[in-house]
């Protein structure tokens, strides 16, 4: 089947999910070409499916592929005619022809990924880097909770040029596991004075022990990826980017005290 492609300008690419490579699409299938004294207009088709010299030139298969001189390129069938008023006819001997041209490379979608994955951990240090904001922060007191949350920087856009032009979108998803067994998801919220005992659904990353010792919380954020490229629909092949953090804390026991 042929593969959406862009009609923007520079560049179009073509995506197969099943190889999980980016195409560059063809930018000019016609001309002209000099045979033994006649000059003929020409129109190069690629090779994908029924064979029309008519079809858009941008309309490509990754069947089609193929190398030819260090460059990628397409089969294609090669027509011509003489004048703009005769019909195409194939021209001979020339049914499939390599049809390379400078249009770049094969792009895998790891290579895109990668690029995404620098993007985020050199600018985008709350995503790559989670940090755990625990009340109390060090000492919790048994039967009484614990609070837990992390900054939540959302949903979250930006552009990449290299390897190819597109916009990312991430978008996270948190979930938490204390290590009494209880859990949660969100990004949770932070002490905010607001009691926690007479209003336990105002901070929904919470834990309380039942016993006095060491414990710990893990984070696991997960960043959903979407790519889009001009001219086709948005991918969601790439793997979601996971990160971990863990805080530990000591559970005490709770003393009375007499006082003067």
């Amino acid at each position: 089947m042929p593969l959406p492609c862009s009609d923007q300008g520079g560049v179009g690419y073509s995506y197969d999910g099943e190889t999980q490579t980016f195409y560059p699409n063809p930018s000019d299938g016609g001309g002209s070409e000099h045979h033994d004294g006649v000059v003929w207009s020409v129109r190069y088709v690629v090779l994908c499916g029924f064979n029309n010299p008519e079809r858009p030139v941008d309309e490509v298969c990754v069947d089609a592929t193929c190398e030819s001189d260090g460059f990628f390129g397409f089969y294609a069938q090669v027509f011509r005619r003489q004048s703009a008023a005769d019909e195409w006819e194939p021209w001979p001997g020339r049914e499939r022809v390599c049809w390379a041209y400078d249009g770049g490379e094969p792009i895998p979608l790891e290579d895109v990924e990668a690029e995404i994955i620098s993007v985020l951990e050199e600018h985008y240090e709350a995503i790559s880097r989670p940090e755990i904001d625990l009340a109390p922060p060090a000492n919790a007191v048994v039967n009484l909770p614990v609070l837990a949350a992390t900054e939540d920087a959302g949903s979250v856009q930006f552009a990449i040029e290299n390897p190819l032009p597109g916009t990312v979108e991430a978008s996270p998803e948190y979930d938490w596991n204390w290590s009494d067994g209880t859990s949660g998801t969100g990004p949770g919220r932070g002490y905010d004075g607001t009691d926690p005992i007479s209003h336990p659904d105002h901070y929904p990353v919470r834990a309380v022990y039942s016993r006095s010792g060491e414990a710990h919380v893990d984070l696991t954020a997960t960043w959903s990826i979407t790519l889009t490229v001009d001219g086709i629909p948005p991918i969601t092949d790439i793997e979601p980017l996971i990160y971990d953090a863990r805080e530990t804390f000591t559970v005490h026991s709770a003393r009375t005290v007499l006082v003067d």
